[in-house]
């Protein structure tokens, strides 16, 4: 969001998520702002470096940063994170700089930091820069009440933040203190443009969701809603998928997170079901089914993350409104079964990939549950492949009167 001050241009934004080379710089932009989480992975170093060299080449004189909760490696090895640190980038952490007549102060509010470290605010801040909002501004009821009384007190002219992707590009204006969530995550990923009508898309996304996580609340019954979950996937697979290559690598991801978790429950069943086979006397009437599940945590990955989100996920988990997803991924174990068989991998080309791009997902070896999520389910791509965790059931049945 660009700022005229003091006769400066300043440029400021956050929460690219990876997404940072489809951000629009001004070119005659004096001062750069970024208010964190520029990387998807939060463990990434590669991410950050990356990063960095990007923010250093742009145009404007000065670059400042401050982290963001996505950013760990400042959180858990952050003498390592300032080595990466070109000499045009500054990182304020606790710290300010002023510019010409400028005062930029960073303070390290993420989400989860502020225990018990307040302390009183340098006197004329400008610009105050930290990830995270102050409660009661533009937070959703989510903001941090030490960041607040720091700012009551100090009465920094601006304060500059992120964190909330649904609140990105708004202000808030008190006789003190403008307050600006600079979050462009929204923007980024459904590729922002000045049209009406992917605007309307986006906010009739926002709006069904809503409606989703109200019904799931309210009764739990979504016999007349059910179309609200197909509306949703096909308006985010649409927008999405225009652009594939910004999503090719969580793909790649999930599928060999996916493939591995796949594997190990392969083994375990077919384990069962051999022993089975050799210590009792039910011979041929022994089925053994095996169901992997999406963890039933909100991922901690996705670019995303509001407050409603753990609410919205749990509804579209659930079996009884995704209906194709009710049993999860689930295959049977045979006897002769090989675990290639059963993910699709034993035909040639060994990739389910129907509906995305062939040339970019040529060599990813997607497998049979995957194109199952998918295709048949009502999740939208986005919604499963920043999943890195799952669950699983194995369930065996004796049919008796076969025997």
């Amino acid at each position: 969001m660009l700022i005229n001050y003091k006769n400066k241009k300043i440029f400021a934004f956050s929460d690219t998520h990876g997404m940072n080379n489809r951000l629009e710089i001004p070119k005659d932009v004096d001062i750069l702002i970024c208010c964190g989480d520029c990387t998807r992975d939060i463990m990434s170093d590669e991410e950050i470096i990356s990063f960095l060299k990007w923010y250093s080449q742009l145009p404007g004189r000065y670059k400042l940063f401050v982290p963001g909760n996505h950013d760990m490696l400042f959180e858990t090895e952050p003498e390592r994170a300032k080595l990466y640190f070109p000499m045009s980038v500054t990182l304020l952490e606790d710290s300010g700089v002023k510019i010409e007549d400028i005062y930029f102060f960073g303070v390290s509010a993420r989400p989860w930091r502020f225990k018990n470290s307040e302390y009183d605010l340098p006197k004329g801040i400008d610009f105050l820069i930290t990830h995270a909002p102050a409660k009661g501004h533009l937070d959703n009821n989510t903001g941090c009440e030490i960041l607040k009384n720091m700012i009551d007190k100090g009465k920094p002219k601006y304060h500059i933040f992120g964190h909330l992707h649904d609140l990105g590009l708004q202000q808030e204006f008190t006789p003190e203190t403008t307050y600006i969530n600079v979050s462009y995550y929204n923007q980024l990923l459904y590729h922002y443009t000045k049209h009406e009508s992917l605007e309307l898309e986006i906010s009739a996304i926002r709006d069904i969701e809503e409606e989703i996580v109200n019904s799931y609340n309210t009764n739990g019954h979504y016999e007349n809603d059910k179309c609200l979950l197909e509306i949703r996937r096909n308006l985010i697979n649409e927008m999405v998928l225009a652009h594939q290559e910004d999503i090719i690598e969580p793909i790649r991801e999930f599928n060999d997170c996916l493939m591995e978790a796949l594997k190990e429950l392969y083994e375990r069943a077919k384990r069962i079901y051999d022993d089975l086979k050799a210590h009792s006397d039910y011979g041929d009437e022994i089925d053994v089914t095996a169901s992997l599940y999406l963890d039933n945590d909100y991922p901690k990955l996705h670019p995303i993350q509001r407050y409603d989100r753990q609410d919205l996920w749990e509804a579209i988990c659930d079996g009884g409104w995704n209906v194709l997803y009710d049993e999860g991924i689930s295959f049977y174990i045979g006897r002769n079964e090989s675990f290639e068989s059963l993910t699709g991998m034993d035909c040639p080309p060994p990739n389910w990939n129907d509906g995305l791009d062939s040339e970019l997902t040529k060599d990813m070896h997607l497998c049979m549950q995957f194109h199952h999520l998918f295709d048949y389910t009502q999740f939208a791509i986005t919604d499963f492949i920043y999943v890195r965790k799952f669950w699983s059931e194995i369930k065996i049945v004796i049919d008796k009167d076969r025997v």
